[in-house]
């Protein structure tokens, strides 16, 4: 159900917030290239080693993220079974087990996603980095410029488009990261479907004799009994019981 919610709800919501955050990035760039256009030979290296460094942040991100899938099913799994069998469990006097297991459980599904958060802050770092090496040299070269190229209006109106640049050009980068580990739902969806569905209850082909069962004993071919705690077999028998 988790992983469907992110397909039908998640990723159209952030495929339409990556967009309109590449435009605005790319129009603030713009408007910089404009009155200087010399920052382009800083912006093109920066947007090139910006996509270097977002294959190299989503090769882990997406494993990450497969991980932190496949350890939230074993998590609710365990809490569905620990709810439904609350009164064997209480009967036995096992609470402290299986709560300790479940606090493995959740550690195990919190540890990916801690991962994912640390290499996220990773690539934002160098990309806030990046965006202010551009700014910087934007105001460099509009302070060499010659008096009277620009109005001093238009220059201020570049350099508050330059310092909302860090902002738009993260976002996009986020943006389109969170996309691409999103998309790991709709891998897991696709698993699902193509796994074998189960036969039918009944089969007109198949179905017993109408006097079925002949006779009525029970017959327990190579039965091993074992004790959980201990690990040791105290009925083994290769003979029927």
């Amino acid at each position: 159900s988790s992983d469907l919610s992110i397909v039908d709800l998640d990723i159209p919501f952030a495929f339409v917030l990556s967009l309109g955050t590449s435009l605005n990035a790319y129009s603030n760039l713009g408007v910089l290239a404009v009155v200087t256009w010399q920052v382009l030979f800083v912006a093109v290296p920066m947007i090139v080693l910006a996509i270097r460094l977002q294959r190299y942040y989503l090769a882990s991100a997406k494993e990450l993220m497969r991980i932190n899938g496949t350890t939230k099913s074993a998590l609710a799994n365990h809490l569905g079974e620990s709810i439904s069998g609350a009164i064997t469990i209480r009967a036995f006097e096992e609470e402290d087990c299986f709560f300790a297991k479940n606090l493995d459980l959740v550690d195990k599904n919190a540890s990916p996603y801690f991962y994912n958060f640390a290499a996220t802050e990773w690539l934002i770092q160098r990309l806030e980095i990046m965006s202010a090496s551009v700014l910087s040299s934007s105001a460099f070269v509009m302070a060499l410029l010659p008096q009277g190229t620009f109005s001093p209006g238009f220059v201020g109106m570049a350099l508050s488009y330059g310092l909302s640049l860090n902002t738009s050009f993260v976002s996009s980068i986020q943006t389109q990261c969170n996309i691409a580990n999103q998309i790991i739902s709709v891998e897991r969806v696709s698993q699902y479907m193509d796994i074998p569905s189960e036969a039918a209850e009944v089969v007109e082909e198949n179905r017993p004799l109408p006097d079925w069962p002949e006779v009525g004993n029970v017959e327990l071919r190579d039965l091993k009994v074992m004790k959980y705690k201990y690990y040791m077999y105290t009925i083994r028998s290769k003979n029927p019981v």
